[in-house]
Protein backbone atom coordinates (compact mmCIF):
# COMPACT_ATOMS: atom_id res chain seq x y z
CA UNK A 1 0.00 0.00 0.00
CA UNK A 2 1.27 3.19 -1.12
CA UNK A 3 2.38 5.88 1.61
CA UNK A 4 -0.34 9.04 2.06
CA UNK A 5 1.11 12.13 1.04
CA UNK A 6 1.28 13.55 4.91
CA UNK A 7 3.41 10.01 5.23
CA UNK A 8 5.82 10.52 2.81
CA UNK A 9 6.52 14.86 3.75
CA UNK A 10 6.84 13.05 7.05
CA UNK A 11 9.30 10.79 5.96
CA UNK A 12 11.30 12.93 3.97
CA UNK A 13 11.41 15.66 6.57
CA UNK A 14 12.53 13.29 9.22
CA UNK A 15 15.33 12.68 6.72
CA UNK A 16 16.77 15.86 6.46
CA UNK A 17 16.61 15.98 10.11
CA UNK A 18 17.80 12.61 11.14
CA UNK A 19 14.62 12.19 13.16
CA UNK A 20 11.57 9.61 13.29
CA UNK A 21 8.40 10.55 11.43
CA UNK A 22 6.70 11.63 14.48
CA UNK A 23 9.29 13.70 15.60
CA UNK A 24 8.44 16.16 13.10
CA UNK A 25 7.34 19.03 14.16
CA UNK A 26 3.80 20.85 12.18
CA UNK A 27 5.74 23.67 10.89
CA UNK A 28 7.91 23.71 8.12
CA UNK A 29 10.92 26.24 8.49
CA UNK A 30 12.62 27.14 4.89
CA UNK A 31 15.54 25.02 5.13
CA UNK A 32 13.40 21.93 5.17
CA UNK A 33 11.08 23.51 2.59
CA UNK A 34 14.09 23.77 0.45
CA UNK A 35 15.06 20.00 1.19
CA UNK A 36 11.33 18.87 0.27
CA UNK A 37 10.97 21.22 -2.96
CA UNK A 38 14.39 19.33 -4.22
CA UNK A 39 13.33 16.27 -3.39
CA UNK A 40 9.43 16.53 -4.93
CA UNK A 41 10.88 18.28 -8.18
CA UNK A 42 13.04 14.87 -8.88
CA UNK A 43 10.79 12.44 -7.66
CA UNK A 44 8.50 13.99 -9.64
CA UNK A 45 9.97 15.67 -12.92
CA UNK A 46 8.87 18.84 -12.56
CA UNK A 47 10.02 22.12 -11.14
CA UNK A 48 7.69 23.94 -8.35
CA UNK A 49 6.47 27.68 -8.90
CA UNK A 50 7.35 29.68 -6.02
CA UNK A 51 3.63 30.63 -5.82
CA UNK A 52 3.16 26.61 -4.59
CA UNK A 53 6.67 26.79 -2.62
CA UNK A 54 5.54 30.12 -0.60
CA UNK A 55 1.46 28.71 0.38
CA UNK A 56 3.53 25.60 2.01
CA UNK A 57 4.00 26.80 6.13
CA UNK A 58 3.11 23.51 7.10
CA UNK A 59 3.05 19.58 6.83
CA UNK A 60 -0.48 19.87 5.83
CA UNK A 61 0.34 22.21 3.18
CA UNK A 62 3.24 19.96 1.98
CA UNK A 63 0.63 17.39 2.07
CA UNK A 64 -1.79 18.96 -0.40
CA UNK A 65 1.26 19.65 -3.01
CA UNK A 66 2.08 16.78 -3.47
CA UNK A 67 -1.77 15.24 -3.13
CA UNK A 68 -1.90 17.73 -6.23
CA UNK A 69 1.60 16.70 -8.22
CA UNK A 70 -0.13 12.91 -7.94
CA UNK A 71 -3.01 13.59 -9.23
CA UNK A 72 -1.40 15.71 -12.23
CA UNK A 73 0.35 12.20 -12.77
CA UNK A 74 -2.64 10.49 -13.11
Amino acid sequence: MAATAREEVLALLAEFGGRAPQEVPERVDSMELAWLAHVLEQRHGRPLDDDALSRIATVADAARLLEGLRAAER
